[in-house]
């Protein structure tokens, strides 16, 4: 069995969802390689699973569909999104996170990204890489779309745009999450979105 490659950019279960489901999708899929786990893989099944018969415009259809979005993506053998299996498989309710902290250890060398929605992993995995001095940088979501941004592959508005679709489809509300979205993006998007969901 051929191993799956891994490429410099390495995102979770929910990382994946958010970014799938925003108007940009299309375009992050054609122009990034990517890499998730056998775990977050799993998770993305159960999500489509677990909500057959989820109502339009609910939280269960948003997961259902951008983990479709996704699973897609990743069993498209043209596309160049990985997903690498990682032993022994963590189990648990934050087991996709778990699983990229676990092949981040092991092949640290290979990543220059890892993205993560959840700001308390996203700190577990910083320390992880600041003890060893690596050279990572942990993201939240919003990044995939910044990088789409810095290779002039969208404007700066579509950018915004999608990244406050983001904010709001996610019901990011308060000072903290939505300052934790902008983390690591260098943009000013006031002149397009409204105040509530932009970083003080």
């Amino acid at each position: 069995m051929v191993s799956e490659p891994r490429y410099p950019l390495l995102a979770d279960t929910s990382s994946l969802i958010a970014v799938a489901n925003t108007d940009q999708w299309n375009k992050l899929t054609e122009s990034l390689s990517l890499t998730t786990t056998n775990v977050c893989k799993h998770e993305l099944q159960n999500h489509v699973n677990s909500n057959t018969y989820a109502p339009e415009g609910s939280r269960e259809q948003y997961l259902k569909r951008g983990s479709q979005r996704v699973l897609d993506q990743l069993d498209d053998d043209s596309s160049s999104w990985s997903c690498v299996t990682v032993v022994p498989r963590p189990h648990g309710p934050n087991a996709g996170e778990e699983s990229v902290k676990q092949e981040l250890s092991e092949h640290m060398d290979s990543y220059q990204v890892v993205s993560l929605l959840d700001e308390a992993a996203r700190r577990s995995i910083r320390r992880l890489v600041d003890d060893h001095k690596y050279d990572v940088d942990v993201v939240g979501p919003p990044y995939l779309l910044f990088v789409l941004l810095d290779n002039d592959l969208i404007s700066k508005g579509e950018f915004c745009e999608a990244t406050g679709q983001m904010i709001r489809t996610e019901g990011w509300t308060g000072y903290e999450v939505v300052n934790s979205a902008w983390a690591s993006i260098p943009v000013d998007c006031s002149e397009f979105l409204d105040n509530d969901i932009l970083p003080s």
